[in-house]
């Protein structure tokens, strides 16, 4: 059986340097993706016009309504192996390398993963 462990990571680099943590501990590569959440256009969250005017929305300005998100790249990681004992081996060297758990459920249960 699979099992997988999802964490953001703020920035390709971070993602990078994750993934070759990952691979020095016997990860298999295959079971490691990497998503990027922003392209050459900007951050998916932003990279698009939205909002009235500023005259519209009684002074609202640039800053509050057009300025894209201060997130940086952000990159969600998966990491998949056959042994579920090796997930919290997994967490640990993620987090070592900047990641975060974006799940609320975990926060919530209080997991390690």
């Amino acid at each position: 059986m699979n099992n997988q462990i999802v964490r953001m990571l703020p920035s390709f680099e971070a993602a990078e340097a994750a993934r070759n943590s990952l691979l020095a501990q016997g990860f298999d590569g295959d079971g490691i993706d990497v998503n990027v959440t922003t392209d050459e256009a900007g951050p998916a969250e932003s990279n698009f016009y939205v909002g009235d005017s500023p005259a519209v929305k009684g002074g609202t300005d640039y800053e509050d309504v057009f300025k894209p998100a201060a997130r940086g790249d952000l990159c969600v990681m998966t990491v998949t192996v056959a042994d579920a004992s090796r997930l919290e081996q997994a967490a640990a060297i993620l987090e070592e390398n900047g990641a975060i758990d974006a799940d609320p459920a975990h926060d919530a249960a209080k997991s390690s993963f």
